[in-house]
């Protein structure tokens, strides 16, 4: 059975090495490069790891797989009625065939947006340490996890660090838990402006509506936009995102979304985490088996300088603290949500109970 993926991102990656031996697979991926860690580039970034610590796997290691792939190679359309992916080096047929093609870093729709740069790619990396090594400083326009935890690590290589957020708190949680957050990142150094609005970027600082801030460098790190393209063009069905069920099956017959391009209910993943979770239980789907995916239990696992941060489940409303570091939400009596600040081995614990409904000890 040929299985097309497009995208050699978590998702994508993850499918692959799932399913290989079972079916033969070949990734598509328009990027020149291997898979590597997108999580792990604000650690390059800040110097801690070297670049080739970014690829988790070895040169040979698709070959020895089984997997075909094509790299430097963009798919242009899906030929829904051929089964054939039309790509930029040919076409390609296909039995079963997933996008997975991630999603690209929102940019900011003020004047002088030319001022800033985006983080998503090793390409974005390499320039942003370029720029970092010769400013020293870095201004980071966000409050979501990409913001915080390049925020965190770059404040604990010594570079100054300022962050600049419209909202009053961080990762949409309520204000004890992210004065909390706050709390930790400003004791290695981060400066926050909060309920902050980015009016306009110069190439010497930012304009916003509680004065000016200095600085060369102006990073962008609010949210993404899912890469639905390919569907569009190929006549799927796309909201935010392309469109799928628990399943993860499209509009289209025998094509599939996974990770950051896939919208459900709403909902679009936004972390490698989810995008992992979701291949494992696509590589079910694609065996035959009845599995189906739970959008409606969301969790990630984040680590901002050396602060660790687990959101699971659902965080709005009643919420009373367990521990000191540990927040639960219920919904009744029953736990919906919690959550935990430092000890993330606990919280995989926590996750479990709270997704299979068992008491919280």
């Amino acid at each position: 059975m040929e299985l097309a993926i497009v995208g050699n991102g978590p998702g994508g990656v993850e499918l692959a090495k799932s399913l290989a031996g079972e079916f033969d697979v070949t990734i598509v991926e328009k990027e020149h490069l291997p898979h590597y860690s997108k999580p792990m580039l604000s650690h390059y970034i800040a110097g801690f790891i070297p670049e080739e610590k970014l690829f988790p796997y070895p040169s040979d290691w698709y070959e020895k797989k089984g997997i075909n792939l094509l790299l430097g190679t963009e798919a242009k359309l899906i030929d829904r009625f051929r089964k054939v992916l039309v790509t930029s080096d040919g076409e390609l047929p296909y039995d079963a065939l997933v996008i997975a093609t991630g999603a690209k870093a929102r940019r900011p729709s003020i004047p002088g947006r030319e001022h800033v740069l985006t983080l998503r790619t090793l390409d974005d990396a390499r320039l942003i340490r370029e720029r970092l090594e010769g400013e020293g400083e870095i201004t980071i326009l966000g409050g979501g996890f990409i913001a915080l935890e390049l925020a965190g690590n770059l404040a604990k290589a010594d570079y100054t660090v300022r962050v600049v957020h419209r909202g009053r708190t961080l990762l949409g949680l309520d204000e004890e838990l992210s004065e909390r957050i706050r709390e930790a990142l400003e004791g290695v150094g981060v400066e926050f402006h909060l309920e902050t609005n980015a009016l306009e970027a110069e190439e010497e600082g930012l304009k916003t509506d509680r004065g000016y801030i200095p600085g060369r460098l102006k990073v962008c790190a609010f949210g993404i936009v899912p890469n639905k393209g390919l569907a569009v063009r190929s006549g799927i069905h796309a909201g935010r995102g392309i469109l799928v069920d628990e399943k993860f099956r499209t509009s289209s017959k025998d094509v599939y979304a996974i990770g950051d391009c896939a919208e459900h209910g709403g909902v679009v993943g936004g972390t490698a985490r989810s995008a992992v979770g979701q291949a494992k239980v696509l590589a079910n789907v694609l065996r035959g088996a009845d599995d189906r995916y739970d959008f409606s239990f969301r969790s990630a696992f984040f680590k901002f300088a050396d602060f660790g941060v687990a959101i699971i489940g659902k965080t709005k409303g009643r919420g009373k603290w367990l521990y000191e570091n540990t927040k639960v939400f219920y919904e009744g009596d029953r736990p919906i949500g919690a959550v935990a600040l430092g000890d993330l081995k606990k919280a995989m614990k926590l996750e479990k109970a709270i997704r299979e409904r068992l008491p919280i000890e």
